[in-house]
């Protein structure tokens, strides 16, 4: 089979090689397309925590292939999305409930095989039917979808709250229809210009452009007070800093993008404590892809206007080079 292998940072290989054997609690996945995250992009510059060679992509959808002697809620032939984040069960946190805090969590795209090859085991509990409903191409979303379900849980939007999404790139845009399905209107701030229209298409009340307006001067004139929820789904330190500005006195800022660990930025314990403002971050899916299924399923939320680019395994470099550019929504990487 053909796989894009990460051998280190800044350096990858396209290699033909041997479909993965499996266990009897795995199921083979026949890969059909595998969406390019801005992990992906932190773990081919080095920025995340990885054991090279690896074969990266954990948002992914395809057929099973095979499955192991002991699965008995899998066969050939089902169409399926995958959890890539495989956890402990048994650790301090686990026991909690919390198991996307899992002391010993491991992933299928970075500390396992993933998505961007033709074939990719998986162990069967990570993987999810889909129904008839579903393309394998909204599929792929099931994914980042969870993540940001997980981030509107955790922030707590509400109906009737006025939600400022920063950044509209697909993270930012699966953001915008949650929220809006919460009852919540929303704000958007993106400077290009293209990915705001589409903002406003998908339930964007207001979209801001922040190369030629104050983003704060704008939200405060629109709300009178501050947004209720912030939510930072750019991945920029920039962003990060401006969240806290916007919001209201006992307001929510809710980080969810990806900015590199070696950025800081700075926030005022001050301003924290006397505005009394709830800083959260989101990690991961904790029980919440089975939900992004539903959602795919009932067409509460739109995906397929988010993908911009498509590419072959071949192409990985180029798919990589794209998804890193602003001109890029959602770039995926077919091989079915």
């Amino acid at each position: 089979m053909k796989a894009v292998v990460f051998l280190e940072p800044n350096r990858l290989v396209i290699e033909d090689r041997p479909v993965p054997e499996i266990g009897e609690c795995d199921a083979l996945v026949k890969v059909h397309a595998c969406g390019v995250c801005g992990t992906d992009l932190h773990i081919f510059a080095g920025e995340h925590i990885v054991k090279f060679p690896v074969v990266p992509g954990h948002e992914f959808s395809g057929e099973i292939a095979a499955v192991g002697d002991r699965v008995t809620n899998l066969h050939v032939g089902d169409r399926v999305t995958i959890d890539p984040n495989i956890v402990c069960g048994t650790c301090r946190f686990c026991a909690r409930g919390e198991i996307h805090l899992c002391e010993n969590l491991t992933a299928v795209g970075v500390n396992y095989d993933g998505g961007f090859a033709e074939y990719c085991r998986v162990p069967a509990a990570q993987a999810y039917k889909v129904p008839d409903s579903v393309s394998l191409d909204e599929a792929a979303f099931a994914e980042p979808l969870a993540c940001c379900i997980h981030g509107i849980d955790r922030a707590r939007v509400r109906p009737g709250s006025h939600v400022v999404v920063l950044g509209a790139g697909s993270v930012g845009l699966l953001m915008v229809q949650l929220a809006r399905s919460a009852g919540a209107r929303v704000i958007v701030s993106e400077p290009d210009e293209r990915k705001r229209r589409l903002a406003a298409q998908l339930g964007a009340a207001v979209q801001i452009d922040p190369q030629t307006h104050d983003v704060r001067a704008e939200v405060f004139q629109i709300t009178d007070v501050g947004a209720d929820v912030v939510i930072e789904s750019a991945g920029r330190a920039q962003t990060a800093e401006l969240a806290p500005k916007l919001a209201r006195r006992g307001g929510t800022i809710l980080q969810f993008g990806v900015v590199s660990p070696h950025e800081m930025v700075q926030i005022s314990p001050y301003d924290v404590f006397y505005r009394e403002l709830t800083i959260v971050g989101s990690f991961v899916n904790p029980f919440t892809h089975a939900r992004a299924v539903e959602m795919l399923a009932s067409k509460q939320v739109q995906v397929m206007p988010l993908v911009t680019h498509r590419f072959g395994l071949d192409e990985a470099a180029k798919a990589l080079e794209t998804a890193s550019g602003r001109d890029a929504i959602k770039v995926q990487i077919v091989s079915g």
